[in-house]
């Protein structure tokens, strides 16, 4: 009896072994099931994390991208401007050097004008002189119309230099425009 008793008791302890090793196996598809749950939770939020770091950074990325093309773009305007001032100023110089070489230009053609006046006019002088001097030496019914003639000549002369440095300086006040 005794033998039965254990036997019995051997059989129910192994009975109750075997539902608990039945309630282990559901407990732990459960555990398996609820770990698949949360790691598919925890991937899912890592995704979303991920993209969520993933949109930002792109922001960020178009916002650098942004400030770069702002950068280059107020680059190249104080570029243009300091290109622009330069050849305004390079303009202003080269028409200041014209109109230096202009006056230089006009001050040549005047001088010249007015030294080739002087030399028309004595030249001018030099030929009456020589002129009056054969007058002088003719009959004194030729010497008058000599001398006429020699007056005529010299006014002549005179007028054209006169004439060739008014023309002169108007060339040089032209030069000048």
């Amino acid at each position: 009896m005794k033998s039965v008793l254990l036997v019995s008791t051997l059989a129910a302890i192994l009975g109750l072994s075997a539902c608990n090793q039945q309630d282990s196996a559901v407990e732990a598809q459960q555990k398996v099931d609820k770990a698949s749950q949360q790691a598919a939770e925890d991937l899912s939020k890592a995704q979303q994390d991920a993209s969520q770091a993933s949109a930002e950074a792109q922001q960020k990325l178009e916002a650098a991208r942004e400030a770069a093309r702002a950068d280059v773009a107020a680059a190249d305007a104080k570029a243009s401007e300091k290109i622009n001032a330069a050849t305004g100023q390079a303009m202003d110089a080269a028409s200041e050097a014209q109109s230096d070489v202009a006056e230089v230009r006009a001050d040549t053609i005047n001088t010249q004008a007015k030294a080739d006046y002087d030399v028309a006019i004595a030249e001018a002088d030099a030929t009456l002189k020589v002129a009056l001097e054969k007058c002088d030496t003719m009959a004194s019914g030729q010497a008058g119309a000599c001398k006429d003639q020699a007056n005529a000549t010299h006014e002549i002369a005179k007028a054209n230099a006169k004439r060739a440095l008014d023309d002169a300086q108007a060339v040089a006040k032209d030069t000048k425009r």
